[in-house]
């Protein structure tokens, strides 16, 4: 576990990103269901995110306090930290996906990948690097192995550019393909900092407790 610990905040650590605006792109991007939800009531909230107890991490200043989720219509748990926001979200089959919004300038999101969880992992991340070459993406790093808490995972970096009104931007992400017997989901992070070294302790939790039914 230790060693796999290291890969994660080595993962993270090494994330730089080289931009002139914000924002992320993903294969979720051309989901026309997206909803805003920085005005939304409890009540629609609720519809994407239930509370999940046994990941709740009650802390006192400076320790960062969490709440254990449960997401993409409930076949997703994770602790993540109280002050994210959901921004966006959808729970249409084969689409599911969540994003939030940290006060600390990055994005937390995680998509239900297309692959049926019984296919060969090789062709799962074949797919997965296929799918962002195509996309102009250009990988810094890749097939990094980690895990999650009952997941296999391999980690990559992830450089795109991103059209903009002007110019151009260019977005740098970490991103998790992880899968367990029943289904396969894609963590994106990305930052608009120079660097998330500094997150790396609250990115780690996260990421740990990231278990799928």
């Amino acid at each position: 576990m230790r060693a796999l610990h290291a890969s994660i905040l080595a993962v993270l650590a090494g994330l730089a990103v080289s931009s002139c605006g914000g924002g992320v792109s993903s294969v979720a991007e051309k989901n026309k269901t997206f909803y805003a939800y920085d005005t939304a009531s409890s009540d629609l909230i609720e519809q994407f995110e239930q509370p999940y107890p046994p990941l709740d991490l009650r802390a006192e200043p400076p320790q960062l306090p969490y709440r254990g989720v449960s997401v993409l219509n409930g076949h997703v748990h994770v602790s993540r930290p109280t002050e994210w926001v959901l921004r966006k979200a959808s729970n249409e089959p084969g689409q599911r996906y969540v994003q939030y919004v940290s006060p600390k300038e990055y994005v937390f999101s995680v998509y239900e990948w297309p692959d049926h969880p019984d296919a060969p992992w090789r062709e799962v991340i074949a797919r997965y690097e296929d799918n962002a070459k195509a996309s102009h993406a250009e990988l810094l790093e890749q097939r990094i192995p980690m895990a999650t808490w009952n997941t296999q995972a391999r980690a990559y970096v992830v450089r795109r550019r991103v059209p903009g009104a002007k110019a151009p931007y260019v977005n740098t992400s970490v991103e998790l393909l992880a899968r367990s017997d029943r289904r396969i989901v894609l963590v994106q992070i990305v930052h608009q900092g120079e660097t998330v070294a500094e997150l790396t302790g609250e990115l780690l939790r996260v990421v740990d407790t990231l278990a799928l039914e």
